[in-house]
């Protein structure tokens, strides 16, 4: 299991509830296309100040010496830059993008050399090549393991009613229901960064990531998929930091299209996009790292934006868009390409015809404005026009039971992906 993810924080209010008008409930009402397209006629055609393309610059080099604390200022710190998967002018190419010491057989994806795990099939059961190739992108500090089925070595010693058999997960449930399943592997254990000094954190003992290590991967997987597949779908779900490592991945490859520099529209290709806690407006640990380290433990942070008193990030601006007037919180015309099957990032007949189909999972707010999910809120964690996002919660005891990452310190967290209710739900949009 790898080191902590982000922060540890424990659920906590943060001078403001976090939570969007008229939410309650477990379940939200789906999506009306056609309410969607009536809200997306409303959205503006390459608004003033905003553009889809970079708001990150590309690193100057893809590797640092982890024995070199990153300073203010240094152009040549590849953190909170994205890296490339081609070699830089150095010869080094994205340090991640290897199979070397993985503990499984890596799979195997026409031109991908970088890592990621494919499930098996269970015993009788063979691909339904009707249904769409599924991508898991998991979240920081973490690697496939995540998605797969888990029960602690000792459940009665942890502090919560704890599975005491190993429950399926997504690794399990997505090829018994005959989907092609594939997890990139982030290789976090190999992120370059420094470590803390003793007594401090302005290092990266835990490994975080930041966008700009994850989503050049994922574009390579995401890539090498529609190449190899072409008449294929792909679903891909995202959590934790894996939800905007998704929605920035599409970006980029959507704006490879429109600039011509690659004949694949992605988002023509792409039937489900479904992301669970993931920080589409602002993270609770922002204000404790983001300026303050200077590894990608705090550049990521600063990419999210701070949950609470959510203001747009440069890494948010053409990833959400321009502001929808009329929410409560802030919302983007951009946050759900393709929803509608005509709009995204601007531009009108941008999506092939094919309408994507977008899903939300949280947990839920306390009515008081607490946010028990230890990083977002039900507004971080929501997608916009309202209308074309199925934005869904889960309870306050659909966390997860499993004890799965230092021992259940973030079920609440992960219950959006590995509680039964959360299961159920991604299920229940992939299969809807």
């Amino acid at each position: 299991m790898r080191a902590l993810l982000l922060l540890l924080v424990p659920a906590c209010t943060l001078g403001g509830t976090g939570r969007p008008d008229g939410t309650g409930g477990d379940d939200g009402p789906g999506v009306d296309k056609t309410a969607c397209a009536e809200a997306m006629a409303a959205a503006p055609l390459a608004p003033a100040g905003y553009d889809f393309h970079d708001a990150l610059p590309t690193a100057a080099r893809n590797k640092w010496d982890p024995t070199r604390m990153p300073q203010p200022g240094d152009a040549m710190y590849p953190g909170g830059r994205y890296r490339t998967v081609a070699a830089d002018a150095s010869g080094m190419p994205h340090p991640g993008c290897t199979v070397t010491g993985l503990s499984y057989a890596p799979a195997s994806i026409a031109g991908f050399t970088c890592a990621a795990r494919e499930f098996a099939f269970p015993a009788g059961v063979t691909e339904d090549t009707s249904k769409p190739i599924v991508v898991l992108v998991h979240g920081n500090s973490e690697a496939p393991t995540g998605w797969m089925k888990f029960v602690h070595p000792d459940p009665a010693s942890l502090q919560f009613p704890a599975d005491t058999t190993a429950r399926d997960q997504l690794a399990e449930l997505l090829p018994a229901a005959g989907f092609r399943t594939i997890a990139i592997d982030m290789r976090t254990d190999l992120i370059d960064d420094p470590k803390s000094p003793e007594g401090s954190d302005t290092g990266n003992t835990p490994k975080n990531a930041d966008h700009g290590w994850n989503v050049p991967l994922l574009q390579e997987l995401l890539k090498k998929l529609a190449i190899a597949y072409p008449d294929r779908k792909l679903s891909v779900i995202g959590f934790s930091l894996g939800a905007t490592t998704v929605r920035d991945a599409l970006r980029r490859l959507w704006a490879e299209n429109a600039d011509g520099k690659w004949d694949i529209n992605i988002l023509a290709r792409v039937e489900d996009v479904i992301v669970a806690s993931g920080a589409n407006h602002g993270v609770v640990s922002f204000a404790k790292q983001c300026g303050v380290n200077l590894t990608m433990r705090g550049t990521v942070t600063c990419q999210m934006g701070q949950r609470n008193q959510y203001t747009q990030t440069a890494f948010h601006r053409p990833l959400n868009g321009p502001p929808i007037t009329g929410e409560s919180a802030f919302a983007g015309w951009w946050e759900t390409p393709c929803a509608d099957g005509d709009y995204a990032f601007g531009k009108r007949k941008a999506c092939g015809d094919n309408a994507v189909s977008y899903t939300t999972i949280t947990m839920k707010d306390l009515d008081n404005g607490t946010q028990q999910d230890e990083f977002v809120s039900e507004h971080a964690s929501r997608l916009y026009p309202a209308t074309c996002a199925n934005n869904v919660i889960n309870g306050l005891n659909d966390f997860d039971t499993s004890g799965y990452f230092f021992n259940g310190f973030f079920k609440n967290h992960y219950g959006a992906v590995r509680s039964n209710a959360g299961l159920a739900k991604i299920v229940a949009a992939l299969e809807d």
